[in-house]
């Protein structure tokens, strides 16, 4: 995964082609929100990255098309997981799931070098999910 001054670089050279002026100002809202937000102390690098790779995805195709959170301007309040934000999303459209939320998880474990992450949650239903993750070493 490229460092996050490199998709930083990447994303806003992306934003600069974007031919509609109010969307180029949304997406340099959302790069302001994500330089502040990883300068942050308390924040993980990874909340930002994701949301930079996410954005960098979408500014890369053609035509470009905006999906949530990016069809919007970035929220006042700090940024949630981007999960979480894609799930609350679909929630809002589809009215028969639930809303997600933060969930404190049962166990979290990540790698020393932070490439793989296993975590697994309950809900107040007694529901457990697990999430595994593995990123690609450069």
């Amino acid at each position: 995964m490229p460092s996050f001054n490199e998709s930083l670089i990447e994303v806003m050279f992306l934003a600069s082609k974007i031919a509609a002026p109010t969307d180029r100002v949304r997406v340099t809202e959302w790069i302001r929100k994500l330089t502040e937000t990883h300068a942050e102390k308390n924040t993980h690098p990874r909340l930002v990255e994701e949301y930079l790779e996410y954005l960098k995805l979408l500014l890369s195709s053609t035509p470009i098309y905006f999906v949530d959170p990016f069809k919007s301007y970035p929220p006042k309040q700090p940024l949630v997981p981007l999960a979480e934000a894609l799930g609350n999303s679909l929630s809002s459209k589809c009215p028969f799931l639930p809303p997600t939320g933060p969930l404190a998880p049962v166990v979290l474990h990540r790698s020393g070098d932070d490439t793989a992450t296993i975590s697994v949650h309950q809900n107040p239903d007694g529901e457990v999910f697990c999430y595994m993750a593995i990123a690609p070493r450069d």
